[in-house]
Formats: structure tokens, sequence, C-alpha cells
């Protein structure tokens, strides 16, 4: 654990503040949808047609470095079978697998960066 503290660390002491704040929404977006969806795959009631492709696979990568390069790549792969949606989420930090546990420490990490940043108090 101490590790991954670590390596967050690390990882975005050396990322510019442009990259730190698209970084932010992001994982925003994909942990929303991971918290929907994890562990669990579900049937759409759609017009079922005759297709010649009965799988749709849909893929969005994120790809981050920073100056040290040090690379975090998150993949969100949607598959959609005739009446079933899937959702996969893998993680891999400097080309080494990850639990999304990291990419929760990483958003919790960036979000006490963004409190610290942006509440001042104020003076009268």
């Amino acid at each position: 654990m101490l590790e991954k503290s670590v390596s967050v660390e690390s990882f975005l002491s050396a990322l510019s503040e442009e990259d730190k704040r698209q970084l932010f929404n992001d994982l925003l977006a994909v942990a929303e949808v991971y918290q929907q969806n994890k562990n669990r795959s579900f049937y759409a009631l759609r017009k079922a047609r005759i297709q010649r492709h009965p799988v749709e696979c849909r893929k969005r990568t994120l790809q981050y470095r920073n100056q040290h390069n040090d690379e975090l790549v998150i993949t969100q792969t949607h598959e959609q079978h005739l009446f079933k949606n899937r959702y996969h989420f893998k993680v891999y930090f400097n080309f080494e697998e990850r639990d999304f546990h990291f990419v929760e420490e990483l958003l919790d990490t960036l979000r006490q960066e963004h409190t610290q940043h942006y509440h001042h108090p104020l003076y009268a």
C-alpha cells in the first residue's frame, strides 16, 4: 500500500497543472462508469435485428505520461452483444497492471489537492 502511495505521489508531482486538471476530469468520468457497472453485466431490451457482427466493442483509452516518463494507461471496454452489455477496465502504471484501487487513490489525491488549492480563507 505504501508503494502505491509513493508511486501516486511521484507520478502526480511530475505532471503539469493542465495535465492534472485533465486527469482529474477523466478519472471522475471513469470512476462514475466503474461504480455503476462494476461486477455486473446487464441486458438491454432494444429492437432485435440480425447483425453481421454480433459483438460490438467500444474502447476508450486514457494515456498520461509525466516528466519522468512514468506512464498511466486506463482502458475502458464496452462489449455489446445482441442484448447483453459488459464493461471491462484495465489500469496499467509503467506497464504493470494495477487494480482499480490505484485509480481511486489517484482520484482521492487529486481531490485533496483540488480542495486545498481552491479553498483559501477569505479575509475582510
